[in-house]
């Protein structure tokens, strides 16, 4: 199994088969209110990785991270950089999951060729579709568009299976 990561608190956890890609599960990144903002709830991230491995973290042959890049604004340069530092320090300690970080330019690139800037999203949405026909890939039963996070950590873990990370 491999678990791709969209990084940040719109981001999403997406694990995918490494034997066929096919979809396994998948969930927007958990987080928790500290003071006036949001952060990443690493321990949800870690229950969430323990049961989509059944317990076994053996089953997992990698864990792809989308590392921050080119932030808008220096707010969420700050809150791209601190999530991605909390999930990287997470299975740092977690010693028994090799994890890869890639920048979103390096799977874009593979995924998604000869995409112009502001095509990427509904080009991902459109692979993610062709590639997992079933999932809708909706935050919750609620939501009506698919987040972005999800499509994202599912075309990274599908980025790490074919590059073999």
């Amino acid at each position: 199994m491999r678990i791709g990561i969209d990084n940040g608190i719109s981001g999403g956890l997406v694990a995918i088969s490494d034997h066929d890609g096919s979809y396994i599960d998948g969930i927007t990144m958990p987080s928790k209110r500290w003071r006036s903002r949001n952060e990443i709830d690493v321990l949800a991230v870690r229950k969430w990785i323990l049961a989509v491995c059944d317990g076994e973290p053996s089953k997992i042959l990698s864990v792809t991270i989308e590392e921050p890049n080119n932030s808008r604004t220096p707010s969420t340069a700050y809150s791209v950089a601190s999530s991605f530092h909390s999930l990287r320090a997470m299975l740092d300690i977690w010693e028994i999951i090799t994890w890869h970080r890639i920048t979103p330019q390096s799977w874009q690139k593979v995924m998604l060729p000869k995409c112009k800037a502001g095509d990427t999203k509904p080009r991902a949405l459109a692979l993610a579709r062709e590639l997992w026909p079933e999932e809708s890939f909706l935050a919750s039963p609620r939501c009506k568009v698919p987040h972005d996070g999800l499509i994202d950590a599912a075309l990274i873990a599908e980025f790490s299976r074919r590059q073999k990370l």
